[in-house]
């Protein structure tokens, strides 16, 4: 009738059907049932009634504890559907059979066997009296099997039993119309905290209910509409990778506005609660309040939801599938906004810093084990740098470093990656890897990244996850187990298609057929990519995975280096980078300009000094992560073209290309430079430039130039440096 209502101080419907089932195996054997604890008000109390289709009436006994075995016989005795803890309408069936008295839970199996009532409900709710519910009953059985007369009145007096359920008395206890609100609250809490235990956040939201209910609704409108797409194109907060729940964006709010991650202590500051005098005060709840609303309008922000949301993308994640991490999510959306409210960060420079920490931290599991007190220490740090932009982009940027170091990427990773387990973040951050650098599917001209597109949803998935040493062949040769079949290492990306073809054979079988059918280029990036040895076909299988997972470790350092500009990821047909490019990103790690090679800018420099400025870049590129050398460019992105060197000894552009390859092939060896420079030209503005690509390379390269004839050069920065002695001697050990 509606006279029973659910405070918002109370969770929702959370129950699991196998527990609704047993509560009325005990009401039909008579066993005890708890009390019930009301609160019998006339205030006004934001609150709703049990199930839906209810009329709330304004004097109503609020339900303080009891509400899940209320919803439950609520639901099943009436028929009705319940609100279930996502805002969906659900039906709940139990069945039950009059022979046996056995209770369960409505599955295919009771629906079908003609000795269960299918569903109790429509003891109560058909409208048919017991006599003609049990006749019936009685009717349809006796089409599959004979009754004698005492298994006719056992189920007689069985149906009769449990419809008297609604007869059951519970012992009820009613809170008076005197209490208020926040001591209802506190009795709740209470009380809840010796059954199924509530966490601060239920506490917090319960404080909510008290003292700003529309702050909860806002939280729970947020969370309802972020699990369907909008209709007609309006802003909801719908992506694809996560649908919070009003605790979890609580959290973001609590850690932004009250710069508390353990949610316990946030509890006490919102209570208003004296960390001197251990007393609650009403001004602090209030200030503490005024706090959460602040922020909570900043996370609830359709925009910068939307925009952090744009960083995850661009950090290679392409749907929830690839999330290990609910709080990894939450939690960066929450550093983001920190970033951008707090610290002033610009939008472009917010997105490319986030992008990097969401990589590190979801590789890392940096919010996982205990995630609140990382988070909580994560926020001191804020507090202790200037608020200014650069101190932001700095201290995030420190983080990252002390997580991806060095020994990260050569021993932790590969370490990580003996795995079997298929929802890894070192797989995920393998495949977040391969979109950001542009990979294409094994034995595919298509990119993973189109592959893996959450809205493509056919039969098939487009794209397969393929054991490259097929479980039945690794059966035929004695391994068994998850553990060894399923390892990360042996795992690679491939069209369905493909995978069928490709079946059971052995590795020496369909590889060399079906990687011959790429072009070099073709075969080069996928050897790369997907992280495959030197004849890795040829290769014992443990021989093969442990080779691997160091390669499949290089391709995600790779594909972080794209986030921070070091590597550039493959553009499809056109891979070396325009003249524009360069420009937009002027001298880096992987970028150096060149106003000339052999032509002097000053008369007291000699022809050798300008040949060898351009020797040492090419062999530091190829030491250390590849690059472009633009000729006729100065430092400051000046276009002055090659036109002074083709002068210089009255050369065209093949000559002047001959000379050039020349030059680095006398200095550095004719097989290095074969394989890793390729030089070439582009018109801009009637200006002739030279770019020279270098790849890196597998192995040391030395430079013969006047420092020496064995000179080891390595890019620092957008600068060129020698090493030599035990510096030279670690570089190589840990680069190559």
């Amino acid at each position: 009738m509606g006279t029973l209502g659910l405070p918002d101080l109370q969770r929702p419907f959370v129950w699991k059907r196998s527990r609704i089932r047993d509560l009325f195996d005990s009401l039909y054997k008579g066993f005890p049932a708890g009390y019930l604890l009301f609160w019998n008000t006339q205030k006004q109390v934001d609150s709703h009634s049990i199930g839906s289709g209810t009329q709330a009436r304004e004097s109503q006994k609020m339900i303080v504890d009891g509400q899940q075995r209320l919803t439950s016989l609520y639901a099943v005795m009436k028929g009705k559907p319940i609100i279930n803890e996502v805002n969906e309408e659900q039906l709940i069936k139990i069945a039950f059979n009059p022979l046996t008295e056995e209770f369960s839970v409505a599955n295919a199996s009771s629906d079908n066997n003609p000795e269960f009532i299918s569903n109790i409900s429509d003891i109560w709710a058909s409208g048919k009296s017991q006599h003609s519910f049990v006749k019936d009953f009685i009717k349809q059985l006796e089409t599959t099997q004979e009754l004698d007369e005492d298994e006719e009145d056992r189920i007689a007096a069985n149906i009769h039993q449990l419809e008297n359920i609604r007869n059951y008395q519970f012992s009820v206890l009613v809170l008076s119309a005197e209490l208020d609100v926040d001591t209802v609250a506190e009795i709740f809490q209470r009380i809840n905290a010796g059954g199924i235990p509530l966490n601060s956040a239920d506490f917090i939201l319960t404080l909510m209910s008290v003292y700003w209910v529309e702050g909860r609704h806002q939280l729970e409108d947020f969370s309802r509409q972020a699990k369907i797409p909008s209709a007609d194109h309006i802003a909801s907060p719908y992506n694809v990778f996560h649908a919070p729940a009003p605790d979890q964006m609580l959290r973001v709010s609590v850690g932004l506005g009250l710069k508390r991650g353990v949610l316990q202590n946030a509890y006490q500051v919102l209570r208003g609660r004296d960390p001197v005098e251990k007393k609650v005060k009403e001004d602090l709840r209030d200030a503490r309040f005024a706090d959460l609303r602040d922020a909570q309008a900043k996370v609830l922000n359709l925009t910068d939801w939307h925009e952090y949301i744009t960083c995850i993308k661009a950090a290679g994640f392409r749907s929830k599938s690839m999330l290990t991490s609910a709080n990894n999510f939450l939690y960066g959306y929450l550093i983001y906004l920190v970033g951008k409210h707090e610290f002033g960060v610009e939008r472009r420079t917010l997105r490319n810093l986030m992008s990097r920490w969401f990589f590190m931290s979801a590789l890392t599991g940096r919010y996982t084990g205990s995630p609140e007190t990382v988070l909580e220490a994560d926020l001191r740090r804020f507090q202790q740098v200037e608020q200014t932009p650069d101190a932001f982009v700095q201290l995030l940027d420190t983080v990252i470093s002390n997580q991806l170091t060095e020994d990260y990427w050569r021993v932790t990773l590969p370490e990580q990656l003996d795995s079997s387990s298929a929802y890894s973040p070192y797989l995920f951050g393998y495949h977040a890897a391969l979109n950001l650098l542009g990979a294409t599917a094994l034995f595919s001209t298509v990119r993973i990244s189109d592959l893996l597109d959450p809205a493509v949803s056919g039969t098939k998935s487009p794209v397969e996850r393929h054991h490259l040493f097929p479980k039945a062949y690794l059966r035929g040769l004695g391994f068994n187990g998850t553990y060894r079949l399923n390892q990360i290492a042996n795992y690679a990306f491939v069209e369905w298609a493909d995978n069928i073809a490709i079946s059971d054979n052995a590795p020496k079988d369909y590889f060399p057929e079906l990687f011959n059918g790429l072009t070099d280029q073709e075969k080069a990036n996928a050897s790369c990519w997907h992280a495959l040895p030197d004849q890795w076909h040829n290769l014992e299988y443990l021989d093969f995975i442990t080779q691997r997972r160091k390669l499949i470790a290089d391709v995600i350092r790779d594909g972080f280096k794209v986030l921070t500009g070091d590597v550039v990821p493959n553009r499809g047909a056109k891979v070396e980078p325009s003249v524009a490019e360069l420009l937009a990103d002027m001298e880096t790690l992987r970028i150096e300009f060149k106003s000339t090679a052999r032509v002097p800018l000053s008369s007291d420099v000699p022809e050798r000094v300008i040949n060898e400025s351009v020797i040492k870049t090419v062999a530091a590129f190829m030491n250390s992560e590849g690059g472009t050398l633009g000729i006729g460019i100065s430092d400051d992105g000046d276009l002055l073209g090659i036109q002074p060197d083709l002068d210089f000894k009255k050369q065209d552009l093949d000559g002047y290309q001959n000379w050039l390859s020349t030059l680095f092939m006398n200095a550095m060896g004719q097989a290095v430079v074969a394989k890793c420079v390729n030089i070439r030209f582009e018109t801009v503005d009637d200006r002739v430039l030279c770019l020279v690509d270098v790849k890196k390379s597998s192995s040391p390269v030395y430079a013969d130039t006047i420092k020496g004839k064995d000179t080891f050069y390595v890019r620092v920065g957008n600068t060129t440096r020698i090493l030599s002695g035990a510096e030279m001697v670690k570089y190589s050990r840990d680069h190559f």
